[in-house]
């Protein structure tokens, strides 16, 4: 959580993955290629979005995991 350049590349990889898995499966079931082009884009962007508001969030968790363990630490001597 703490490598922000990884957790940049593992979104873009599997966004791309989900896109191209996503467009060879409507193709396969007769749809149009434009229209599974324009789905693949939209569940590629939400994918972005939501993978890095969940790392945002853990990172934050993880954080204040940290504070209260020194705050106990303190309290304890």
């Amino acid at each position: 959580m703490d490598n922000w350049v990884f957790v940049f590349m593992a979104n873009i990889i599997g966004g791309i993955i989900v896109f191209f898995a996503l467009m060879f499966l409507l193709s396969l079931g007769g749809g149009s290629m434009d229209t599974a082009f324009f789905i693949g884009i939209f569940l590629f962007v939400q994918l972005s979005f939501i993978t890095t508001i969940l790392f945002q969030v853990l990172h934050r968790v993880k954080n204040l995991e940290s504070q209260q363990q020194v705050l106990e630490n303190k309290k304890t001597g």
